[in-house]
């Protein structure tokens, strides 16, 4: 008798710490969750990439932001993002704790393709926010005689890439059809070496990456004016009416580059709380410093989940067709084998 009493006592006492604990979890404010714990911020791209260096230079100020103990940066390199991305939406903890900074038109791309190995959907990721813009620049080799695109008419150049994505797309959005991508060329550094040495004679890529190459290239396209690109005209003013909506792509997957995600469940008030703190970093004046010194731009204007969810859903939205004519214009249209 004794001896069921005192199990019913400990029973009842259980329950009670338990109901406790459940309480403080269920008063627990984002701010609070977030204060002195560990954030972790994944990249796909591999130690030294685009990403990693972004991922590397916001960390700091996103741990102000938070008032997390530390933000660290995790390298899961390997199919341009997808290893990454696989691990984030079947094994990454949804407590809002990691995070990824993703390639965001690869995200979608390798999803809405169907692309051999890929293990998510892409529209379960949460979709946080964003701040720095991408800018994608078309050069060719500086011995070519040319310094408009409208002296390219006709012209068949090789470009070199590395999974093709942007380059048909310009190349369809210009109308220089007679161009041919050949892959190979992971980096811009190895597309810059290959133009050098007469293997390749045009490329097309992120505009920061081809700063210290213009005794090599001159560039005749970007997506959009840049600081660091005077007097080259941007896309959307090149292309003809019958070919803006290439156009519209770009500036679609744009909008969803350098984007952080965060696993499928993860609990709404962390996501918006997390979109809060990206919103003061791209606020804070030595955020803006700090891509200066790499030669990056902030977004016009700060993007969020809401903004990220039109753009996502109007991609989810595309009829077969459309989908069907987007993946033959990057995968097959302009490639020939290297």
């Amino acid at each position: 008798m004794v001896l069921r009493k005192k199990i019913m006592l400990l029973t009842i006492l259980s329950f009670v710490l338990l109901a406790g604990t459940m309480l403080v979890f269920a008063d627990q404010s984002p701010a609070d969750f977030y204060k002195g714990k560990t954030i972790t911020i994944i990249e796909g791209f591999g130690a030294g990439s685009d990403f990693d260096i972004q991922a590397r230079l916001l960390a700091p100020f996103l741990q102000e932001a938070t008032g997390a103990r530390a933000v660290m940066v995790e390298n899961r390199s390997g199919g341009a993002g997808l290893v990454a991305r696989n691990w984030l939406y079947n094994e990454g903890k949804n407590d809002g704790l990691t995070i990824m900074l993703d390639h965001g038109p690869r995200n979608i791309q390798n999803s809405l393709f169907q692309t051999e190995g890929v293990e998510y959907t892409w529209q379960d990721f949460a979709w946080i926010g964003k701040i720095v813009e991408e800018n994608v620049v078309f050069v060719i080799d500086k011995s070519i005689d040319a310094d408009s695109i409208e002296d390219l008419a006709g012209e068949r150049l090789l470009v070199g890439v590395s999974r093709p994505f942007y380059e048909p797309l310009f190349l369809e959005a210009l109308g220089l059809d007679e161009f041919k991508l050949i892959p190979g060329y992971p980096a811009v550094s190895e597309r810059v070496v290959g133009i050098a040495r007469g293997e390749i004679q045009s490329s097309i890529g992120n505009a920061f990456s081809f700063l210290d190459s213009f005794d090599i290239v001159k560039p005749l396209a970007i997506s959009y004016s840049h600081k660091e690109y005077p007097g080259v005209p941007a896309l959307r003013e090149l292309v003809p009416a019958d070919r803006t909506k290439w156009v519209d792509y770009i500036e679609a997957f744009h909008t969803a580059q350098y984007s952080f995600i965060a696993p499928p469940g993860t609990p709404d008030d962390r996501l918006k709380f997390l979109e809060e703190c990206l919103h003061v970093v791209y606020d804070n004046p030595e955020t803006e410093k700090a891509l200066d010194s790499l030669g990056k731009n902030k977004t016009s204007e700060f993007i969020g989940s809401n903004q990220l969810a039109q753009i996502t859903q109007s991609i989810a939205n595309m009829n077969p067709e459309e989908i069907s004519e987007l993946k033959h214009l990057i995968e097959e249209k302009y490639m020939i084998l290297k």
